[in-house]
C-alpha cells in the first residue's frame, strides 16, 4: 500500500495540482493503475471534476494540505473497495 500510496501522491502532485494541468480532462485513464480507477470513480479524474463535485477552484494550484486530503480520500476508497486486484504489478 506505501507505493500505491507514493503513486497516488506523484498522480496528484504532477497531474491535477498545478493552476492548469497538461491534458486537462484527459491525463487519467481509465484503467490500469487502482489509483485511476479511484480517482474516477471519487470525481477526482480532472479539474472539471474537482471544480464541480469538490468546489476545487479551476486555474489555481492545489496547495498541498488540499493534495493530501485528496490522496487520503482515495487511499480511503481503494483500501474500502479492495481495488488492489494486481497489487504486486505496483510493488
Amino acid at each position: 500500500m506505501a507505493t500505491i500510496r507514493r503513486h497516488c501522491e506523484d498522480f496528484i502532485r504532477t497531474r491535477l495540482a498545478p493552476a492548469n494541468p497538461p491534458n486537462d480532462g484527459r491525463q487519467t485513464p481509465m484503467r490500469g493503475h487502482p489509483v485511476f480507477i479511484a480517482q474516477h470513480a471519487c470525481a477526482c479524474c480532472c479539474r472539471d471534476c474537482l471544480a464541480k463535485w469538490w468546489r476545487v477552484p479551476r486555474g489555481v494550484a492545489i496547495p498541498a494540505e488540499r493534495q493530501q486530503g485528496i490522496v487520503d480520500f482515495l487511499m480511503a476508497w481503494i483500501e474500502r473497495e479492495n481495488v488492489l486486484y494486481e497489487t504486486e504489478r505496483f510493488c
